[in-house]
């Protein structure tokens, strides 16, 4: 199943063209002060920054995410006092089915599309628990006809990882396959009479087995809302160049922690602020 996935991923991304349509760019930075970790019994400081890529034409989209998330002392590294270091990347890949077939054959209703998704999940932290995630998934992908977008992903997903607290069961995790879904929206708020949008994302990972401590994990919820004003609009009447946000996360079983077994961090929640550079 994963090299097939793996395979399917390539022949997506050889079929997307070289020059899109349309590309973003951006580097931002965010805070939060309130975010968890699970068996850690602080509150976590974080600053992320954060590169992404977006492009949109004819036969799909592309999507990256790059995080670097820098924790305080509450969240060690390990073997230091200093706060840990996590980085996190992230891809996600559509096929359009409308412009596989031609026409409009997945247009119907409020459906403006619904495409091939795939994509893959890594991640690398010098904690205690040192985890090394591979994630991939792969599933439809539906648009819907809104002003902005509205987009649901229905993914099988297969997860991989590490644990290296010491007495954990099993050093490399390999997770039942399992159902995952992914929403992401964005609304122009058109009505404030200001550059303001509301966006965002909600995550759904169903149980996915046992976790290297040989606990069943639970289903995980994440998301993400944020307000977006394009200040770069606003100051500069220079749009898409610069955007402040101010957002809210809840997570809630996080990483598939049960969190009626592991009761601190299991449920984190933080609000944040940023800002990001389009380029």
């Amino acid at each position: 199943m994963k090299r097939f996935i793996m395979a399917a991923a390539g022949l997506l991304l050889a079929a997307l063209p070289a020059h899109a349509d349309f590309s973003d760019n951006s580097v931002s930075l965010t805070y939060g002060p309130t975010y968890r970790e699970p068996s850690i019994q602080a509150s976590i400081p974080k600053y992320i920054v954060t590169f992404q890529h977006f492009d949109a034409g004819k036969w799909g989209t592309n999507f990256i995410n790059i995080d670097a998330l820098f924790s305080d002392g509450h969240d060690p590294s390990k073997g230091s006092t200093g706060g840990a270091v996590e980085v996190y990347a992230l891809y996600r890949g559509n096929l359009s089915g409308n412009a596989v077939l031609g026409g409009t054959p997945f247009t119907f209703g409020p459906v403006k599309d619904i495409r091939l998704e795939l994509g893959g999940d890594f991640n690398t932290k010098n904690d205690f628990f040192a985890p090394a995630k591979k994630l991939i998934v792969a599933g439809p992908n539906i648009a819907f006809d809104v002003p902005g977008y509205l987009n649901v992903g229905l993914h099988l997903a297969h997860e991989w990882n590490h644990n290296g607290i010491p007495g954990a069961k099993q050093s490399e995790v390999s997770f039942d396959p399992t159902f995952e879904m992914e929403i992401v929206w964005m609304q122009p708020l058109n009505f404030t009479g200001l550059p303001l949008k509301f966006d965002g994302f909600f995550n759904l990972v169903a149980p996915k087995g046992k976790d290297g401590f040989g606990n069943q994990t639970a289903t995980e919820i994440l998301t993400q809302p944020r307000l977006v004003l394009d200040i770069g609009d606003v100051i500069m009447k220079k749009p898409n160049f610069l955007d402040a946000y101010v957002g809210y996360q809840y997570w809630l079983n996080k990483f598939g922690n049960d969190s009626a077994i592991t009761h601190s961090g299991a449920i984190a929640q933080t609000v944040f602020v940023g800002a990001s550079v389009h380029f």
